[in-house]
């Protein structure tokens, strides 16, 4: 049996501490652990990837669901139901359909999503791939 790879299990280790350390700033910056939730983070990053300052800002109730792949549709409704209810989301009535909602992120969402987006990045940098790693990829 071969001995672990120390350097190599170092760097594993430090990885995971780095996952680890985003994660829990996902925890604080949201404020809440009920948002402590992959499917909460597909919802969030994937609504903010679609923002585009114009008419994307806006999605319909009906079709976030879809932002939320691991889970049913009635799961996600109830998700989505919950970050209305903290605020995270605002949900307005469509004026040429009234019976359709949309939904758009609340400012404190945007950024809040922002500050993550930028701790991630900051944490990572500081991670770089091995010298012979990049240059093979």
């Amino acid at each position: 049996m071969s001995k672990p790879d120390r350097p190599a299990n170092a760097r594993r280790r430090e990885f995971i501490q780095l996952l680890n350390s985003t994660d829990q700033y996902w925890m604080d910056v949201l404020g809440d652990k009920l948002f402590h939730d992959l499917n909460y983070y597909d919802l969030f990053t994937q609504m903010w990837l679609r923002l585009d300052g114009t008419t994307r800002d806006t999605f319909y109730k009906s079709e976030l669901h879809q932002l939320m792949p691991n889970i049913s549709q009635r799961t996600a409704i109830k998700y989505i139901q919950i970050a209305i209810d903290h605020g995270l989301l605002i949900e307005h009535m469509d004026p040429e359909d009234l019976r359709s909602r949309q939904i758009t992120m609340s400012a404190g969402l945007k950024k809040k999503i922002e500050l993550f987006l930028d701790y991630s990045i900051s944490v990572f940098e500081v991670f770089p791939l091995p010298v012979s790693r990049r240059h093979n990829s």
